[in-house]
């Protein structure tokens, strides 16, 4: 292994340990607002000083941190992890963290749509991350689609605000629309749009890319920009034909 990466290695394992050590310290912390896993693991704070040791907005801290286990930013943790048990961004998850503002409870913070009191992930985390400030009086700013397109993230989206999957061509993604056994690649899933009887596949639904005569169609969107819509309507100038998606997601993605 070169010395650099021998370096960079040594480093992270340090952080990991250092991060343990500061989530023990500071799980049971008196905080008025913050996030809470079901497990009852402490998640962060949510506060407007990001250098406070138990901020979740703390990148160098244990609950904002990349590279630790008991942060939502950790893609490997089981709390920021698309599989983990416990995780914001597993669309599975029946068990998602509690956020706490002021003493009260608001809601799970999740991408499972299937949950009561949901607090869509990527909504959460763009008012955390744009104004906190709104997120302490228990305002969460945007809809999924604003918040995934202030992302960049590459999706489709119904015209009734239902997300569709993503169209990054990665056929193991849980989101990714091409992902036969996930929630929006299934023909079975009632959010995919590969399920001829539910209502974002029918070739007889309003918001199907499938149906030819449909004026409103699942609307796509590219590194944060919509470019058009996925749909048969050729009247569209910007049409995109749902069963040429693969091959134009892969040159265009």
């Amino acid at each position: 292994m070169p010395r650099d990466d021998k370096t960079k290695a040594l480093l992270e394992q340090m952080l990991r340990g250092l991060h343990k050590k500061q989530a023990v310290e500071t799980s049971f912390a008196q905080a008025d607002s913050y996030l809470m896993a079901s497990n009852e693991q402490f998640l962060g704070r949510i506060t407007t000083n990001r250098y406070d040791t138990s901020s979740i907005l703390n990148r160098y801290g244990p609950f904002g941190s990349r590279y630790s286990q008991t942060s939502i930013f950790n893609p490997y943790s089981p709390y920021g992890s698309k599989y983990g048990q416990f995780s914001v961004n597993n669309p599975y998850c029946q068990l998602p963290p509690t956020l706490v503002i002021n003493g009260r409870h608001v809601g799970v913070v999740t991408r499972n749509r299937l949950l009561r009191d949901r607090i869509p992930t990527d909504s959460f985390l763009h008012t955390l991350k744009s104004d906190v400030q709104q997120l302490l009086k228990g305002r969460i700013q945007a809809n999924e689609e604003e918040s995934r397109a202030a992302a960049d993230a590459s999706f489709i989206i119904a015209q009734d605000g239902t997300y569709l999957g993503s169209i990054e061509p990665n056929p193991y993604d849980s989101e990714s629309i091409f992902n036969e056994f996930g929630p929006f690649g299934s023909e079975y899933s009632q959010t995919s749009i590969f399920n001829e009887y539910c209502n974002y596949g029918s070739p007889y639904s309003p918001y199907s890319p499938f149906n030819e005569y449909s004026s409103t169609p699942p609307k796509v969107y590219v590194r944060g920009r919509m470019i058009g819509y996925l749909t048969k309507n050729t009247y569209f100038d910007e049409c995109i034909d749902p069963d040429d998606l693969l091959d134009w997601a892969r040159g265009n993605v």
